[in-house]
């Protein structure tokens, strides 16, 4: 039981920071995009001021949105092509920091009703053994206490995986519409440059990696 209460515990604390941190990415996101949009539209991008205004934006937070976008300016010369390859890689940080913790709650989600059971288990040798020791003395009173205790730590087991299985899933939903939500801004930001920069019309997005689904 004490386990049980240390992991929801653990678990709470998860979904509370992963709460809190993908509105701040959305935040963070749509607030960087629009300032980086006034600064293309108000400026020549081949002037040193507009340049490094935008690239102080990027640069303000240090997490994997900003190298993504600061990438996207310090080579907006290039190709699409080559310039999506190069922003790949901080996708794939974006990505990993969506994702991050969603691994510790999927294995409390796993692990909770698992001790639940094996605290069941423990409970009821622990019940056999008593009506062992007790013989012909065994009432109904002791025998029934001691199944009730086993049979209450499943339950709490199962308590605390059945919420946080639902959590975990709309985190997880959450986390997939924030990634395709960077993607279609990155595309209207490099569409953006592209137009600044007068190169060609690119039209496929900057994939980002697909969030994956842990195990639970």
């Amino acid at each position: 039981m004490y386990l049980i209460i240390a992991l929801s515990i653990f678990a709470l604390a998860i979904v509370l920071t992963k709460f809190w941190g993908l509105a701040r990415f959305r935040s963070q996101l749509n607030r960087l995009c629009e300032r980086l949009h006034l600064l293309i539209q108000g400026g020549h991008l081949d002037q040193e001021g507009t340049l490094n205004a935008a690239l102080q934006v990027c640069r303000e937070h240090n997490t994997p949105l900003g190298r993504l976008f600061e990438t996207a300016f310090l080579y907006r010369f290039e190709k699409r092509t080559e310039l999506t390859r190069r922003l790949e890689r901080f996708g794939g940080e974006v990505v990993a920091g969506l994702e991050a913790y969603m691994t510790a709650l999927a294995s409390v989600v796993g692990v909770a009703p698992m001790l639940g059971f094996l605290g069941t288990i423990i409970g009821l040798v622990e019940a056999f053994m008593s009506w062992e020791t007790l013989g012909d003395q065994i009432t109904v009173g002791v025998l029934a206490g001691g199944i009730y205790k086993a049979m209450l730590t499943t339950a709490a087991g199962l308590a605390v995986a059945i919420p946080y299985y639902l959590l975990y899933n709309h985190l997880t939903s959450r986390i997939q519409r924030l990634t395709r939500l960077t993607e279609t801004r990155t595309e209207e930001l490099l569409d953006a440059l592209t137009g600044t920069t007068a190169q060609e019309a690119l039209p496929e997005a900057v994939p980002l990696q697909e969030p994956t689904r842990h195990a639970v």
